[in-house]
C-alpha cells in the first residue's frame, strides 16, 4: 500500500469515529454538528476514492463529479457551522444555498475539460499551458482561500465580542475552532501555491493525492484533538452571545468616531469613570470569576454600553483586558503576601476560573510566569 493509500486509511479510520458523533450528539446546537459532519463528509469522498481506487474497488474514471463535487463544497458547509456558532440565533435560509453557486458553477463550466483519472492527473503536475485540470485545482484553491477567510473573521470578531461582555474566557470562547480554521486555511494556501509553482516548466513536486489527503488527515485529526481537551466544544453551552451582540461591539483600539452618536456627555463619562474606579477599589468586583459587563453595569448603576464605553475610552481596554488588569494586580498582592500559598490558590482568590488563565493573563502583563515573578520581584520571599 502506497503513501496516499495509507494516508486515506487514516483519514477515513478518524472520519468513521468523529463523523457519527457529530451526527448523534443531541444538543441545542445539533445543526451545527450536522453542518460540520457533512463539510468532514465531503471531504471524506476524496480519502475514499484514493482508497478504492488503491485496491481496485473503484475506477476513477466512472466517479468524476463524485470527487470534484461533494469534495468543493466542503467548506461552504464549514462556513455554515462556524457562522452558527458564532452566532446561535443564526438561522439557516434557501438563499444559503447561493453559496454553493460558485462552486457548482466552476464544477460545471470546467467539467468537459475534467477527467479524473492517472493520465489527467501526471499531465496536472507542472508545465505550461496548463491543462483544465489545473486550472481547476487553481480556481478551487482561491475560493476556499475566501470562503476560509471569511470563516476565520467571523471567529475573530466572534471572541472580540466575548472579551467585550466576559472576564473569563475559558470554555466559553472558541479558540480551538479559530485555531482549526487557521491551520485549514494555511494548508489551502500552501495547496495553491503549490498549484501555482507547478505551472513552471521543468518543476516537480510531490503527488496532489498525498498532499490533498495529508490536509484531510489533519483536519480529523485537530477536530479529534479538540473534542478530547475540551468535550464540550461541540455543545455549544457557553456560547451566549447572539447576533446583534456581535454587531454592535468592535475592537477597542478602533475608538476615533466610534462613539459620536453617544448620549453619554465627556463631563458624565468623566464622572462615572471616577465612581467606576472607586468602586473597583472598594468592592473588587473582579473577585467573581464569572463577572459580566452586565454583572458589573448593575453594581455601578451604569447603562451596559456606557460602561463599555468609558471602559474603552478611558482604561483604552476591552472588559476582559481590563478586569483581568486587577486580577493580576491582586495576585501580585498575594504572591507577596502569601510567598508559600499554591498558584491555584493565588490565582482563584485573584478571580481566576483556572491556574493556565491566570498564568496565560499574568504572563501578559508583567512578562514573567508568577513563579518567575517570584524570582525576580520577591527573591527573598520566594526561597524555601
Amino acid at each position: 500500500m502506497n503513501s496516499s493509500a495509507l494516508l486515506a486509511l487514516g483519514a477515513l479510520a478518524l472520519g468513521i469515529f468523529i463523523i457519527p458523533a457529530l451526527l448523534l450528539k443531541k444538543d441545542s446546537y445539533k445543526i451545527a454538528n450536522r453542518l460540520l459532519a457533512v463539510s468532514l463528509i465531503c471531504q471524506m469522498t476524496t480519502a475514499a476514492s484514493i482508497l478504492f481506487n488503491h485496491l481496485h474497488w473503484l475506477d476513477l474514471r466512472n466517479a468524476n463529479f463524485l470527487l470534484i463535487a461533494l469534495p468543493s463544497c466542503s467548506v461552504v458547509f464549514l462556513l455554515g457551522y462556524v457562522k452558527k456558532m458564532v452566532t446561535p440565533s443564526y438561522q439557516l435560509k434557501a438563499t444559503n444555498l447561493l453559496l454553493l453557486l460558485p462552486f457548482i458553477l466552476l464544477v460545471y463550466l470546467l467539467k468537459e475539460g475534467i477527467r479524473i483519472d492517472k493520465n489527467a492527473l501526471e499531465g496536472a503536475r507542472g508545465g505550461w499551458p496548463p491543462t483544465p485540470l489545473a486550472v481547476f485545482g487553481i480556481l478551487l484553491y482561491t475560493l476556499q482561500v475566501i470562503y476560509l477567510a471569511f470563516a476565520e473573521r467571523l471567529t475573530r470578531h466572534h471572541n472580540l465580542a466575548i472579551e467585550n461582555e466576559f472576564s473569563n474566557k475559558d470554555r466559553i470562547g472558541l479558540r480551538w475552532l479559530r485555531i482549526f480554521i487557521c491551520a485549514y486555511l494555511m494548508l489551502v494556501i500552501l495547496g495553491l501555491a503549490i498549484s501555482l509553482i507547478r505551472l513552471l516548466p521543468g518543476l516537480e513536486l510531490w503527488p496532489r493525492s498525498i498532499y490533498y489527503t495529508a490536509c484531510i488527515v489533519v483536519i480529523y485529526y485537530l477536530i479529534g484533538f479538540s473534542a478530547v481537551i475540551q468535550p464540550d466544544i461541540f455543545t455549544g453551552q457557553a456560547h451566549q452571545l447572539d447576533s446583534k451582540d456581535d454587531e454592535q461591539r468592535s475592537e477597542p483600539s478602533a475608538n476615533t468616531g466610534k462613539y459620536e452618536t453617544s448620549s453619554l456627555t465627556p463631563a458624565l463619562a468623566q464622572s462615572l469613570w471616577q465612581d467606576l474606579q472607586g468602586l473597583m477599589e472598594s468592592r473588587a468586583p473582579y473577585l467573581k470569576n464569572d463577572l459580566r459587563l452586565s454583572d458589573l453595569a448593575e453594581m455601578a448603576k451604569i447603562p451596559p454600553n456606557h460602561l463599555s464605553q468609558i471602559i474603552n475610552q478611558y482604561a483604552d481596554k476591552n472588559f476582559f483586558e481590563f478586569i483581568n488588569e486587577y486580577r493580576v494586580a491582586q495576585a501580585i498582592r498575594l504572591l507577596a503576601q502569601q510567598p508559600k500559598a499554591k498558584i491555584i490558590t493565588i490565582a482563584l482568590e485573584s478571580g481566576f476560573n483556572s491556574q493556565s488563565a491566570f498564568y496565560k493573563q499574568f504572563k501578559n502583563s508583567t512578562g514573567y510566569t508568577p513563579k518567575q515573578y517570584m524570582l525576580q520581584a520577591l527573591p527573598s520571599k520566594a526561597k524555601p
